[in-house]
């Protein structure tokens, strides 16, 4: 149990470290898009969703990969990921369920509650957003985490490399080499090139 408990704790950090970031750099891009700040928000969240997949999917991965090593007796199985995304994910939805059920007399105190809760699923709000702020929104939005960490934990069990297979080239087919035919290994280019010797016939019976 304290396995899971810890390794929970990874994705709720993960997701912390993410949500500090998205705090801090959001009052830079209100500066920077003014008056257009609610029209390039899910771009704003996308991108921070972007560095959080990356995080904690490179982080399960990892954590898979050490699982499975004999050494640690830890008893990976394939869906491992998704029991430590639903550990390190049920804090966060606690607190959206909880704050979601209070409802305030004063509808300043209501709305600002409501972009509370908006901005503590920051990185997941381009998905909030797309969904017209739907409870279904809110769900699905708390349920990436756990689904993210499943992929990460997958790839890393089965040892797969998504970012290598995108990389990875055709090898080009090398060009049929030619011989030249002044090449004496040329077999259709022999003699060429070399001056016959003539033989000269005895003159005057000598």
């Amino acid at each position: 149990m304290k396995n899971y408990i810890r390794n929970g704790w990874k994705v709720l950090f993960n997701y912390l470290i993410t949500l500090v970031i998205f705090v801090i750099f959001i009052y830079v891009f209100m500066s920077i898009t003014q008056d257009q700040f609610n029209k390039w928000l899910p771009l704003y969240c996308i991108l921070l969703f972007a560095f959080l997949f990356i995080l904690l999917y490179t982080d399960m991965k990892g954590l898979a990969v050490k699982e499975k090593k004999p050494q640690y007796d830890l008893h990976p199985y394939p869906l491992k990921g998704l029991v430590y995304g639903a550990v390190g994910t049920a804090p966060i939805a606690v607190i959206v369920a909880v704050a979601s059920l209070i409802h305030l007399q004063d509808a300043v105190i209501q709305h600002i509650k409501h972009v509370a809760i908006n901005t503590f699923l920051g990185p997941m709000y381009f998905l909030i957003r797309w969904l017209d702020e739907t409870p279904a929104g809110y769900v699905l939005a708390v349920l990436l985490l756990p689904v993210i960490a499943m992929l990460g934990y997958l790839a890393g069990y089965y040892g797969l490399n998504i970012m290598d297979r995108i990389k990875k080239k055709k090898p080009e087919q090398e060009k049929k080499f030619t011989k030249s035919p002044w090449n004496p290994s040329n077999a259709n280019g022999k003699g060429i090139g070399k001056k016959k010797n003539k033989v000269k016939k005895p003159s005057g019976g000598q």
